[in-house]
């Protein structure tokens, strides 16, 4: 399948290659290399093409590295896994396919070899391209490098000219800026907000950032979302440099990156180790960047790969929705209670997503009728839902919550991106949807302790307790935060994600552990977060609801589990357990499972084990009252 840019502009900077060749793998099209096809009068050798090229090879992290540049009298083929440099055009160019057409009939086996169908669907790009080598940063590690020095830049910055700002005020103000902008440049990629928006700012001469106040008024006013709402951010003092060099280092051609190839997921990912830091503020009220204790104890942050997510959203979300109608799924109610900064909720976003569509395209024609404003079909004969479907998807069945403020906003940021991911006509939009494109998902995701309620401050005097430790324990009541769910459905009808593994005698107060200890039943010896996610989860699901984590494996079989095992056991409240022979997480040693659970009563049990990726064995699938083979044997 090659598909045709359609959208791209003469002469722009940041316009998608011309083509983009894809394999179709299962129901979804997989972009394999790109093509730029060029004027004969442009210079194939010229620095800006090359650049432009190899900026979206190299955004897409690794899944589409190889890029052509071809006038037809040329043919320059490049290597996009390493970050592209400006004035090295000759960084990632294979000789080998460096031609002229004078050669094309000499070097046709080699070019047929592969670039044809059958060559990429045997996998020649991804032998061309090869592996990164231990040394080449990859385009997560250079983007946290980046984000990273931008934060600690301007929470300096900040500090030192608004001394008024406490800790917390600090943290929340860098992250919004930060946030603004990057959504900004991934709306000018997507060619949804004019190209060259932001970097048209460096050009004022004083007032930088408060000129930019009335651009993020005017993006509220169009976007109703939660990043360009008014902030007190909007009022700090900011020099001119700073937020100049800030937009030009996001900017073409300073940037590397094409903001609207990095996929939400990855992104996420991201953002997962960004947040595993915090501002501090010392005496002489300078910021310092300081991991965070609970990742310091847990030795830091490790992201879940994609293939976990999707392996846990499709056991969850699949049998809630297979074979039922968009009218029956609007009513499902997907919650990580730990949602950091949205992988899981970005996985079953795309997993509901991926269903709608299939689901209009196996109906009637005569059907389809109905559905005319939930779906149409593109230039490529592709099903592409409309974006009110899609914020209707987000809106009714996406729920999260984090102890981390900064973490739901971009989880927020993180969903909305995904949401704009097929495009949209703005202007079209605004005609119907004025003040909607995105819709408000502040009542979706939440900032509280999942594990905490408002109890803990019973027969306490409250004003023993400072500004910052209210903050700090952060009391989240779910039927309260969520009371239509509660009120009309009892609790959720799945909940999916990866709680944070921590001893809590590392980083609770003794009143922490009292309250864990009065509250919850699996409190006995040693205590890990995740047991408490999985006792609060069992509590906040319906009685149909479903529940899949992936947790460390220990919990099956360590004497301080045995309360949680046997009342999981007696209760029939496990469907499936996945056992990993191999690390999951790079650099933690930590060996996990995937545990499905439900309040349903399972009368089955299948346990699968992992040796590679790949490579996955049922050990057993046994009834859980088969005499012969004890739940307690079946479970360890």
């Amino acid at each position: 399948d090659v598909h045709r840019e359609f959208s791209q502009k003469d002469n722009s900077t940041t316009k998608k290659p011309d083509y983009a060749f894809r394999a179709k793998v299962d129901i979804k099209f997989k972009e394999t290399f790109f093509v730029e096809a060029k004027a004969p009068w442009v210079k194939l050798t010229d620095k800006d093409p090359i650049y432009q090229a190899k900026r979206y090879a190299f955004s897409s992290h690794g899944k589409t590295p190889i890029v052509i540049l071809t006038d037809f009298q040329e043919l320059r083929v490049f290597n996009g896994l390493e970050k592209p440099i400006y004035d090295n055009p000759l960084q990632g160019l294979i000789s080998d396919l460096d031609i002229t057409y004078t050669s094309y009939l000499e070097k046709w086996d080699m070019i047929w070899n592969l670039f044809s169908k059958e060559a990429v669907y045997s996998g020649s790009i991804s032998n061309l391209a090869g592996t990164i080598s231990k040394n080449t940063k990859t385009l997560d590690q250079e983007f946290l490098e980046d984000i990273s020095n931008w934060r600690k830049v301007l929470a300096k910055h900040i500090a030192l000219r608004n001394q008024e700002l406490k800790t917390n005020e600090l943290n929340e103000a860098v992250q919004r800026i930060i946030d603004r902008l990057i959504f900004l440049r991934n709306l000018e990629d997507r060619e949804i907000e004019a190209e060259g928006t932001l970097l048209s700012y460096t050009n004022i001469n004083q007032g930088v950032y408060q000129h930019l106040i009335p651009l993020f008024r005017n993006l509220d006013d169009d976007y109703n979302g939660l990043l360009f709402k008014q902030h007190f951010s909007e009022e700090l003092s900011i020099d001119d440099k700073v937020i100049k060099d800030l937009i030009k280092q996001m900017c073409y051609p300073l940037s590397p990156y094409q903001f609207d190839e990095i996929e939400p997921e990855i992104l996420g990912r991201i953002y997962e180790r960004f947040l595993g830091s915090k501002i501090r503020l010392t005496d002489g009220h300078t910021a310092k960047v300081e991991e965070k204790p609970e990742v310091r104890h847990s030795g830091g942050v490790y992201y879940t790969p994609q293939y976990i997510v999707d392996h846990i959203v499709k056991d969850t979300i699949w049998p809630k929705i297979d074979g039922k109608s968009p009218e029956e799924i609007s009513k499902l109610t997907i919650c990580d209670p730990a949602c950091g900064s949205g992988s899981f909720l970005i996985g079953a976003y795309d997993f509901l997503l991926q269903y709608h569509k299939n689901w209009y395209a196996s109906i009637p024609q005569t059907n389809q009728k109905k559905y005319k404003s939930d779906f149409y079909i593109n230039s490529d004969n592709e099903i592409k839902l409309t974006l009110k479907k899609r914020s209707e998807i987000l809106k009714n069945n996406l729920f999260g919550v984090d102890i981390d403020r900064e973490a739901t906003e971009v989880a927020i940021m993180s969903l909305y991106l995904k949401l704009l991911d097929d495009g949209f006509d703005k202007g079209q939009s605004e005609l119907f949807m004025k003040g909607h494109i995105l819709p408000d998902m502040t009542d979706n995701v939440k900032c509280g302790n999942s594990l905490i309620g408002s109890n803990y401050y019973n027969d306490k005097d409250m004003s023993l307790f400072s500004d910052e430790e209210l903050r700090k324990v952060n009391t989240f009541d779910w039927n309260k935060k969520f009371p239509l769910i509660f009120n009309q459905k009892k609790g959720f009808d799945v909940i999916i994600g990866n709680p944070p593994y921590i001893f809590t005698r590392e980083i609770l107060t003794e009143d922490e552990k009292r309250y864990f200890n009065d509250n919850y039943i699996f409190t006995q010896f040693k205590l890990n977060t995740y047991i408490l996610f999985i006792e609060k989860s069992m509590k906040i699901i319906n009685d149909h609801g479903k529940i899949g984590f992936i947790v460390p494996n220990n919990w099956l079989t360590l004497e301080y589990n045995s309360l949680m095992r046997k009342s999981i056991i007696e209760n029939k409240a496990i469907e499936k357990i996945i056992l990993f022979n191999y690390q999951v997480f790079d650099q933690a040693s930590v060996d996990t499972a995937i545990c499905i659970l439900t309040r349903s009563k399972s009368n089955t049990l299948e346990i699968w084990k992992k040796n590679t990726i790949e490579d996955e064995t049922l050990v057993t699938n046994n009834p859980i009252e088969n005499k012969n083979n004890p739940r307690k044997e079946i479970i360890l």
